[in-house]
């Protein structure tokens, strides 16, 4: 089974998001980067191993990699939609820098597990 290192950090993440949801919906206070950022750090690598495994079961291939253009993309794609676009349409969003790092460092994180085999 390849990448389980990837794998476990994607489970590991999951169960980190679904902690910080169940802390919001609680209302239980909690450091601001937690609310703000953590989960915008965990997504890109979230995304990113979904997509791998969609691409491995499309193409039968579980030797495929995504490369750091592919990485980039996502990354744009989230930083556009999220900290540009839906500020622009609601005002339940808010644009912020330190996501678009978030967001970055998230791609990198994935970048280099997905290389560790």
């Amino acid at each position: 089974m390849p990448l389980q290192i990837l794998r476990w950090y994607a489970l590991v993440s999951f169960g980190v998001f679904l902690g910080v949801q169940g802390l919001k919906h609680l209302s239980i206070n909690s450091p601001k980067w937690v609310f703000n950022h953590l989960n915008d750090f965990l997504l890109i690598p979230l995304v990113a191993t979904f997509a791998l495994h969609v691409v491995w079961f499309l193409k039968k291939d579980p030797c495929i990699r995504l490369n750091a253009f592919t990485i980039f993309s996502l990354v744009l794609l989230f930083s556009v939609v999220f900290e540009w676009y839906l500020p622009n349409q609601s005002y339940r969003y808010t644009a912020d820098s330190y996501d678009l790092l978030a967001y970055s460092l998230g791609g990198v994180v994935f970048f280099l597990l997905q290389k560790v085999d």
